[in-house]
């Protein structure tokens, strides 16, 4: 013990010794010299450096495993009525809600909900689980908007959401005769949000702007939104029809057996390039794109199966096309993640989700554009962003790509027929004068009512 003590004090004197006498001029390129050593000799060990794919994949010509979620337990839903003198915090902690965690709900709530309308008589609905613990609480706040408290298992935190109700949709008719263009005639009508639509759908065959002279003749079929007895906007058309010197320029929307939608000629002729998927979310750039690629530190080759789109966090995720949800959950490095089967044997994969949509469960068949999620940085990850994927009949395939894709389709003979009733019964509703907005059909000068 005696001689261990000596040693020590010899070398901390030694140590000591050399702090004073040595300058920075020669302790600083040594200790970066053997950090540089250390570093290589790191880089060495088996692992260290290489990158691996959030689900594995190596390549392009890899068959890339889909995962299915098993089935979710029954939730309970019930519908209530608020009664005089309860507050959000009173429900929620009747339904067991801690107070800190409802002190977070309400951080949560400003700027999308006001206590004070809150208000005896309105309803509220509660899904709870099999243990009777809640899981979601929604408040009907006024006719168009929804609060949604919710959370996805009982250890998760809750998320407020802000919903938006589906406004009310009629279908109705216009006609007219252009005095100075088509412009002019549709925003007298009251309607001049038709205007991009027809342009869509008739760019391909008429300039509207150059194309349309005076007295040209032209009728629309198609829907609009009403919230109550409140016009909202015009929403999609069904049906054009545009008369140029005696030559008619028509498109008519078809749903085919498979629940595909386009718009069609009279003879069955597409007139409109169809994406097959479509952006899943709003981003601001691309971080990491698809395939082989340099590691920026190790300069590694390695491959990544997907796209990385960065996004703020809570940024919404859409479905890139319709289809059924196979798979809600973590997965490894890829964190919160959706799979969604489309149909031609495709799939397309959303890693690293914050949170999920409320209603977003194993077997769910969801739309287009419908919100499955929330951008988010789960996972391994480095911030907020959406590895977007999409796999082929079993093998990943560059999302850009996809989303640039269209397709030109034509009526299949099988469906002609089907499709032959369908333009007959929009030209039906075209000359049914009982559904024209108000003001249609009238020479442009006698007034509107």
């Amino acid at each position: 013990m005696h001689l261990l003590n000596e040693l020590v004090r010899n070398v901390s004197a030694k140590l000591a010794h050399l702090r004073q006498n040595t300058t920075p001029a020669f302790w600083l390129p040594f200790l970066a010299g053997t950090l540089v050593t250390v570093f290589f000799a790191l880089t060495l060990l088996p692992g260290f450096g290489s990158y691996v794919d959030e689900l594995g994949v190596t390549g392009e010509s890899e068959t890339v495993q889909i995962d299915e979620t098993a089935q979710e337990a029954e939730t309970i839903v019930s519908t209530n009525t608020i009664r005089s003198g309860q507050s959000i915090y009173t429900i929620l902690q009747s339904e067991g809600v801690t107070p800190v965690e409802i002190h977070s709900i309400s951080e949560g709530l400003k700027g999308k909900f006001r206590p004070r309308s809150l208000r005896p008589g309105k309803t509220y609905e509660t899904e709870k689980d099999s243990a009777g613990r809640l899981l979601r609480f929604s408040y009907f706040q006024d006719r168009a908007t929804i609060i949604h408290v919710s959370r996805t298992a009982e250890t998760d935190p809750f998320h407020v959401e802000k919903e938006l109700k589906e406004y009310s949709t009629r279908t109705v008719a216009l006609e007219g005769v252009v005095e100075k263009s088509l412009s002019a005639s549709l925003n007298r009508l009251g309607r001049s949000g038709l205007l991009p639509g027809m342009k869509k759908l008739l760019s391909s065959r008429v300039d509207l702007r150059r194309d349309v002279p005076p007295g040209s003749t032209y009728r629309v079929l198609f829907e609009e939104k009403w919230l109550e007895d409140d016009f909202i906007s015009s929403g999609r058309i069904l049906a054009v029809e545009i008369n140029l010197k005696g030559t008619t320029y028509s498109a008519y929307s078809y749903t085919n057996n498979k629940g595909e939608n386009g718009y069609y000629d009279e003879r069955g002729h597409s007139v409109e390039r169809i994406a097959r998927f479509a952006a899943p979310c709003g981003y601001s750039r691309v971080s990491s794109r698809f395939g082989y690629r340099t590691h920026p530190i190790f300069r590694t080759r390695h491959f990544h199966g997907g796209v990385d789109l960065v996004a703020p966090t809570g940024t919404p995720v859409r479905a890139t096309a319709s289809g059924r949800v196979i798979f809600k959950g973590r997965k490894g490095g890829a964190g919160n993640m959706v799979t969604i089967a489309h149909s031609g044997g495709d799939h397309s994969q959303y890693l690293h989700l914050s949170r999920y949509a409320v209603g977003t469960r194993y077997g769910k068949r969801v739309k287009q554009g419908e919100i499955i999620g929330y951008v988010g940085s789960t996972g391994n990850s480095t911030g907020a962003h959406l590895d977007f994927r999409i796999i082929h009949r079993g093998r990943p395939i560059n999302p850009m790509t996809a989303l640039k894709t269209t397709s030109s389709r034509t009526i299949a003979k099988a469906d002609m027929q089907n499709y032959l009733a369908e333009v007959s019964l929009l030209k039906a509703k075209l000359d049914d004068r009982t559904i024209f907005i108000a003001g249609s059909g009238q020479s442009p000068d006698e007034p509107v009512m």
